[in-house]
Formats: structure tokens, C-alpha cells, sequence
């Protein structure tokens, strides 16, 4: 059966992206739908999001910030090493003069806040699967698993990296397994942590420490190959434990992993264009990246405000919302920004996984003399939350 309420967008997907666009757009006057199917993820309880600066202002132009629910461990400094130790890079908030770079908080926490902050007047949800599309010249109807149907002029794909809805509307994806898994667990210190997130790379990826809200606990995640995750998957606490102290060395004491390990294969991926007749991608649906950098959310949430930024430019002029001329600067926006972060990513996670004897000498001192130049830091710093900061969602709570 199909729902004919007069539906302005439905979004497939109630993740942080998907529940972000629900909320906002709901707040502008839009009438939305948002299909949840749910979180299977039963990993998500150690899994942390980098939030940036920037991502925090846009939060909070929604009323979004702080969240409740959603404690936050200011992240104050950076520090990363390389493989030998003798390289060394450090940023600190400081230096830009913020009292931070960011924040680290939990995913499942954020996502749950989001959802509830979602579900405002304008906002109809449905507990259910989406499973396929039909496409009508003025709109586009999609079918869910428990047999209902939903109409409107736009529909949003917010379903993440596996989209369904990319799937059905035929937009191809470029994809790139990088023989990595990414091993996530919450570690106990010996050495409070300061704010201070590390980041050591390794022969085969990079090992990070971002700080907690607790001074003694840090969230781990560590890319390593397939066949070492394999390994490491098979050992006891304690017997990981040695293997991570290892790995990491002694930058805050000895580390001991407090509680249940996580593993998710590391994929970056590309669609081909974001939108179409009748339908725009976001966030995991559109693009992945290499963790490394801690973008993934920060960079859903920058597609979250180029969206809403364009309906509403569309809106105001009357337009068709699922015409392609209306959301293709949406598009324009983001996707130079999205395929510039999936190649530094990519290109850092080569790099420093070569064992070549030249190739980790350059980067050792390409790591030092950046360290002893603090404009180009402060540069680099502001920049990365220039990047970010046009995630406005134009400024106000209202239509």
C-alpha cells in the first residue's frame, strides 16, 4: 500500500547522516519520511567518531550540540610517530588558539542521539527495510521489505556503504579493498591521556589512540593487514594485550584492551555521481575513506549541509526538489572535497606501508622538518577546519 501523504523527501537510512537530514530538514518546513531499518551492528558499542571543530558549529547552528547522552573527550593535541620513532609530528590546539582540534565520541551514542533528535513534527517514521524504487516523472516511490510504499519528490539514500538504494538505481561504485581491517577496542592507560590522541604507523597501517572522556581510557583503532587481524582475532586478551604494547611502544604506559574487540574490513569507495533523477546519495552511500584520518562522519555531515543548503535554494525559487538542476550543487560541492580525502588517505596509507629503506627515510624527515615549521602547522590546522566549516546548514533552525 501506498502512503499518499503529501511527502516532500524520504530518506533511506537513520544513521547519523540520515537522522542529521531528518531532523533539519524537518525544521525548515520540509515533510519528511525517514525509513530505519535499524542498527545490526552489534560492534558499534566500541566504535568512536572524530568530530571537527567545524562538524561541532554545524551541530550546533541545528541545536544538535551538545547532545544529550553523547559524553565528549576534548581531543587538545595530536601526536604521530612512525614506524622507527625517530619521526615525529605534533599538532596542538593551541597553536591555532582553540581550547581544541575536536571531539571524540562514541558512534552508537551519536547515532542513538541523532535518531531521537529526528524524531520531530514533519518527520513520519518507518520501522522497515527499503527494497526497491520506482521511478514517475514527478516523483519516485520507494517499495519496503514489509510490503508498504512511500511517495515523494525526492528520495535521499543515507543507507550506508552496502546502499540499497544505490544498488537499485543502477549508480555504479568504484571500490578498492585495501587487504587491511581496522581492529577496534577501548584500552585501559597507564598514563592519562591529556586530550592527547596518538597515531603510530606501522608495516602494515596505522595504530591510533584517541582520548576518552574518562583520562584513563582511549579508543583504539588499529589497521593492520587481513591475515595479522586474523591473527590477532585469535588471541586471548592478555596475549592481545602484549601484541598491541608491542606494536604501539610506550607513549602512555602500558596499555591493557578493557572488554570485546571489534573487526571491520577497510574498503574505500566511490559512486560515480551523487545524484540523479529524483534521488541524492550522502554520506557512507556516496563515498568511503581510509579511517586514517578520522573523517568519515565529518565528511557525511559537510554532505548534510551542501544538501540541505541546496533544497533550500531550490525550495525558495520554487523548484522541483528531485530535478537534477536543483541538487546538482549539492554535487559540485562536495565531490572535489570527497575525492581529495579519499586520495591524501589513500595516498598516506601506501606510503607508509612501503618498506622500501628510501621511502621511510624520506617520510622520517618529511615528518621532522614539518614538526619544526609551526606556520605551515597553524596553516594546515585552520585548514582543516576551513574545509569542513561550509557545513552551515545556512545558519538557522527554521524554514
Amino acid at each position: 500500500m501506498t502512503d499518499r501523504r503529501n511527502l516532500d523527501i524520504v530518506i533511506a537510512g537513520a544513521g547519523a547522516v540520515g537522522a542529521l537530514l531528518g531532523h533539519a530538514l524537518a525544521m525548515r518546513g520540509f515533510e519528511i519520511a525517514i525509513i530505519d531499518a535499524g542498527s545490526g551492528d552489534q560492534q558499534a558499542s566500541v566504535r568512536t567518531s572524530a568530530l571537527s571543530r567545524a562538524s561541532l558549529r554545524g551541530l550546533s547552528d541545528l541545536g544538535l550540540w551538545p547532545l544529550e547522552g553523547v559524553e565528549a573527550a576534548p581531543l587538545r593535541a595530536l601526536r604521530v610517530v612512525d614506524h622507527s620513532g625517530h619521526g615525529r609530528l605534533s599538532f596542538d590546539s593551541a597553536d591555532i588558539g582553540e581550547a581544541d582540534l575536536g571531539v571524540i565520541v562514541n558512534h552508537g551514542r551519536l547515532e542513538s542521539a541523532l535518531r531521537a533528535k529526528a524524531q520531530v513534527r514533519g518527520v513520519s517514521w518507518h520501522r522497515d527495510h527499503a527494497d526497491g524504487v520506482e521511478l514517475g516523472d514527478a516523483h519516485i516511490e520507494v517499495i519496503m521489505k514489509g510490503g508498504g510504499r512511500l511517495r515523494a519528490p525526492l528520495l535521499i539514500a543515507a543507507d550506508g556503504a552496502q546502499s540499497v538504494i544505490r544498488e537499485r538505481l543502477g549508480v555504479a561504485v568504484l571500490q578498492y579493498r585495501y587487504g587491511q581491517t581496522a581492529v577496534c577496542a577501548d584500552i585501559r592507560l597507564e598514563h592519562a591521556h591529556e586530550g592527547v590522541a596518538w597515531q603510530r604507523f606501522l608495516p602494515h597501517g596505522p595504530c591510533a589512540l584517541l582520548p576518552l572522556p574518562d583520562a584513563d581510557r582511549a579508543s583504539l583503532i588499529w589497521s593492520t593487514a587481513d591475515y595479522e587481524a586474523r591473527r590477532l582475532q585469535d588471541l586471548s586478551d592478555t596475549e592481545f594485550t602484549t601484541a598491541l604494547n608491542e606494536a604501539f611502544g610506550d607513549h602512555l604506559g602500558r596499555l591493557e584492551v578493557d572488554g570485546e574487540r571489534a573487526y571491520f574490513p577497510l574498503v574505500a569507495s566511490h559512486a560515480q555521481h551523487y545524484v540523479g533523477a529524483r534521488f541524492a546519495l550522502v554520506g557512507d552511500a556516496a563515498h568511503r575513506v581510509h579511517p586514517l584520518a578520522g573523517q568519515g562522519v565529518n565528511l557525511g555531515f559537510a554532505d548534510a549541509g551542501a544538501l540541505i543548503a541546496a533544497l533550500n535554494a531550490g525550495r525558495a525559487r520554487s523548484a522541483d526538489l528531485g530535478r537534477r538542476r536543483t541538487l546538482r550543487p549539492y554535487e559540485r560541492e562536495r565531490k572535489a572535497d570527497n575525492l581529495a580525502m579519499l586520495a591524501a588517505t589513500d595516498l598516506l596509507n601506501r606510503a607508509f606501508r612501503d618498506d622500501r629503506a628510501w621511502v621511510r627515510a624520506a617520510l622520517r624527515t618529511g615528518l621532522n622538518i614539518t614538526d619544526t615549521l609551526p606556520l605551515f602547522k597553524t596553516l594546515f590546522m585552520r585548514a582543516a577546519g576551513a574545509s569542513a566549516s561550509r557545513v552551515a546548514y545556512d545558519g538557522h533552525p527554521g524554514p
